[in-house]
């Protein structure tokens, strides 16, 4: 396989304590070995929207135009463009957003660099990353000059690697539920990704990295962020990770939502570990058995109950 030679020497250097100290709980930075790398070049990544687009799954491919900068907008704001490579060959003048998503299902030298990336941060942090991870993809984001991707959580825990050009990226902490309320959480984990709502009176508790080939940053699971691209074209490389635990704090919320509807004052996750145990037992009593993707691993319990829930509000509301 082509990766063997390519990646010969370790992408992540050993001996990081940030990895044990902080993963999962804080951002940040670390040196990696992915920048200007050949798996990843505008030619191969060509190469891989047009396995993706010729697939069963050519929604994978996004590409959205954009205003130069908007840190506070939503992603529905964006407008939409044509699904074509052509959109990535015209990034230097095109103000285009891109999103190759799960490229190692196209490329198995990908999918054989996600799962050494996998192995280097299991080894490093000392978590059963094999044991814990129910979902992971390496997804390549591309922009045009100035492009801003606007303020936004995921529920994976994601590691990203700038390969080409430079731009900022803005991290907040995860456990601020000033900036992050538990009740913004919940309807994201009802899946309304664009749940979390930009403050700038609170921009100053972020922390500020500047991406540039050869850096990569950690982002804690639902992390808000916010990103924008410097005065040239950026690739980056995104390897994110759903883990039991974090999948199992999301039905919590989920639960919580379901109760909030009804009237109720719901305890947050972590405070009533037997309550936690309850909600959880609840959703995936409700959930598919076996998800075949993201989103049935997150939303297929959740979906089950709304829509009964607002046929009956709907119904007392006429009554």
């Amino acid at each position: 396989m082509e990766t063997d030679s390519l990646l010969s020497r370790p992408i992540i250097a050993p001996g990081n304590p940030d990895f044990r100290d902080k993963f999962n709980r804080a951002s940040f930075a670390f040196p990696h070995a992915l920048g200007h790398h050949p798996l990843l070049t505008m030619d191969r990544l060509i190469k891989v929207a047009e396995g993706i687009l010729s697939g069963p799954n050519p929604q994978r491919f996004a590409a959205l135009y954009s205003k130069p900068a908007d840190t506070g907008a939503k992603f529905s704001s964006l407008a939409g463009s044509a699904p074509l490579t052509e959109t990535i060959r015209q990034l230097a003048t095109g103000g285009s957003w891109l999103k190759l998503t799960r490229t190692q299902d196209v490329d198995p030298d990908h999918k054989a660099l996600m799962e050494t990336v996998l192995a280097e941060v299991e080894e490093l942090t000392g978590v059963p990353l094999k044991q814990e991870i129910t979902w992971a993809s390496l997804t390549i984001f591309l922009a045009s000059p100035n492009i801003v991707t606007p303020y936004h959580i995921d529920h994976e825990s994601n590691f990203l690697f700038q390969i080409e050009g430079e731009k900022d990226l803005c991290l907040f902490d995860p456990t601020d539920r000033e900036l992050l309320p538990e009740k913004q959480i919940e309807r994201f984990y009802l899946g309304n990704v664009e749940a979390a709502n930009y403050n700038a009176a609170l921009q100053d508790r972020g922390t500020m990295y500047r991406l540039k080939p050869g850096l990569a940053v950690h982002h804690p699971p639902l992390a808000p962020h916010w990103l924008k691209n410097g005065d040239n074209i950026s690739i980056s490389a995104s390897i994110g990770f759903c883990m039991r635990d974090i999948d199992r704090r999301a039905k919590i919320h989920q639960a919580n939502l379901i109760l909030r509807q009804l009237g109720l004052s719901p305890k947050a996750p972590g405070v009533s570990p037997q309550r936690d145990r309850i909600k959880v037992s609840a959703m995936n009593a409700l959930s598919v058995a076996n998800p075949q993707n993201q989103d049935e691993l997150l939303f297929s319990g959740i979906r089950k109950v709304v829509a009964p829930l607002r046929m009956a509000k709907k119904l007392l509301a006429r009554g």
